[in-house]
């Protein structure tokens, strides 16, 4: 862990900004690994005037190369009639995946597609979890530059909406840092934001549960843990 010298919030060792106020911390120089010299001298092999040319060994071996040949043509006519015998399918016992042009993530099978609405971002998918916990997902391209930025943005818009900024911190998730924010909102309810920025794009996993432990249940942290960008 390291500090941040602006404001003295612990951060990771390998984090770029401060998640509590946008502070860039010096990029860790590093050293260039040797390269080998494709000029190096190297022995030369003389090769012997009494060895068999690769036209000599292709004719008096003719027959094997030929019964490999057809062997290779019988299997690969067999694996073209059967289908490949890897199974590429996303589906895994027990959870769900979803994939879209950058990112995916695994869910709980028992989860329930749901019809949600959001204005403003036209392209989300709406899922149902346990004990009602909704979930929505989308990915937009970002004005945002840091996380510093969607904090800032997250606890204004919890303002002006009466809601209670329950938590703010920095995740990690498939090793890029994120925003975690969970508002207590004025009805008692929770909303949970998980804001990855990469790249221009923006992925975000809005969690509304009915408690604090609904937004942060065991198979809420899975999916996350799940996502993988790129």
């Amino acid at each position: 862990m390291k500090k941040c010298p602006e404001c003295g919030n612990p951060s990771y060792d390998g984090a770029p900004v401060c998640g509590n106020c946008g502070y860039k911390f010096p990029k860790p120089k590093v050293k260039a690994p040797m390269q080998e010299d494709i000029f190096e001298d190297r022995p030369i092999i003389n090769k012997s005037g009494n060895e068999p040319s690769t036209l000599e060994i292709i004719k008096d071996n003719k027959i094997v190369i030929g019964a490999i040949l057809l062997i290779t043509l019988i299997v690969i006519g067999i694996i073209i009639a059967t289908g490949p015998t890897t199974n590429n399918s996303t589906k895994v016992e027990g959870l769900n995946k979803f994939t879209d042009a950058n990112a995916s993530f695994s869910y709980p099978s028992n989860w329930k597609d749901i019809n949600g609405s959001d204005e403003l971002h036209s392209g989300a998918i709406f899922l149902e979890g346990s004990n009602g916990t909704e979930i929505e997902y989308y990915n937009v391209t970002s004005e945002f530059s840091s996380i510093y930025q969607i904090n800032t943005e997250r606890i204004s818009s919890a303002q002006e909406n009466g809601a209670y900024v329950n938590t703010i911190q920095t995740l990690q998730i498939d090793g890029k840092n994120t925003s975690n924010v969970i508002l207590e909102n004025a009805d008692g309810t929770f909303t949970r934001y998980v804001s990855l920025l990469n790249n221009g794009n923006l992925y975000v996993f809005k969690v509304n549960g009915k408690s604090l432990n609904d937004t942060t249940s065991s198979e809420i942290e899975s999916v996350l843990q799940s996502v993988h960008i790129g």
